[in-house]
């Protein structure tokens, strides 16, 4: 798996675990305990991935699966309760909560305390340029629409590269007007772009010329020609984007939603440990 990046969780876990110790350590046991801390510190981390993913849609123009998917998390093992039990575990409590690394080039802009600056170069074809779309005229021009989640088809971009380099497709459809990549004057500012180029279709007017033949006869040449719409920008390149950490706020409310399920996850388990030890007396005695 490639390198992920890892992601704190906002809010305040070890206070509350805490706040349990003396009830465990007088009725079950410091070991007891070292497990139910680390069984808590794995629900928090569950629920607050839960807790953002849920929150995506409401934040973000293009939701997908896939970004859903992005942020996950990494419970303990049953080894590793056991060792948090024992008190052989070196490394102390902790759950990782993590982005995939692949999501994370573009949602790690929208987190933090103020506005990032993303620069080219994270992913895909614009390793010099970031490209915004201009849906409307990629319709037109190319019969393109976005993804059910808004955004670029796969495969889109990298056929208008190919065609920018003079490589057509195999099975070009007629109604796609050419593509070129171009410089246009957006706001007084040059600004790299790739632009549509609309067919050409006769006038309907009969163009003539004077031939240099002898005798000075007049041929037909063929048809005055016109384009039948002005070039159109399909993507517009930028030298960068400026994102506001909008997922920052609904990252520490489900952190701060599934801290306060400690009180909860704490009962159950001082619980299980009393119905475990009951049980457990209640067959010793049948034994006897």
């Amino acid at each position: 798996m490639s390198t992920t990046n890892r992601v704190g969780i906002a809010a305040d876990v070890a206070g509350q675990i805490m706040d349990w110790r003396l009830k465990f350590v007088s009725t079950v046991g410091e070991a007891k305990y070292r497990r139910a801390a680390g069984w808590a510190v794995d629900e928090v981390a569950k629920h607050a991935v839960l807790g953002i993913r849920k929150q995506f849609h409401k934040h973000l123009k293009s939701n997908t699966p896939w970004t859903e998917s992005a942020i996950k998390y990494k419970r303990s093992s049953a080894a590793g309760l056991n060792a948090i039990e024992a008190g052989t575990n070196d490394a102390g409590l902790f759950s990782a909560v993590y982005v995939m690394p692949k999501q994370s080039t573009y949602l790690k802009y929208l987190f933090g305390v103020q506005d990032s600056t993303r620069l080219p170069g994270d992913v895909g074809l614009a390793q010099d340029k970031i490209l915004i779309p201009f849906w409307q005229n990629i319709s037109l021009a190319q019969g393109v629409q976005p993804t059910q989640y808004g955004g670029v088809p796969r495969g889109f971009l990298a056929r208008l590269s190919r065609e920018v380099a003079g490589i057509k497709a195999r099975a070009s459809t007629a109604s796609r007007w050419g593509v070129y990549k171009g410089t246009i004057t957006l706001h007084g500012q040059p600004r790299l772009a790739y632009i549509a180029r609309p067919p050409r279709v006769p006038t309907g007017e009969t163009q003539q010329i004077f031939s240099l033949r002898r005798g000075g006869r007049v041929v037909t040449v063929g048809r005055r020609m016109r384009d039948i719409d002005h070039p159109r920008i399909l993507f517009l390149a930028v030298d960068l984007a400026t994102y506001k950490p909008i997922l920052e706020k609904p990252w520490e409310e489900a952190c701060q939603a599934a801290a306060a399920r400690i009180p909860e996850i704490m009962a159950a388990q001082l619980a299980d440990n009393f119905a475990h030890a009951a049980a457990k007396r209640g067959g010793t005695r049948m034994a006897a």
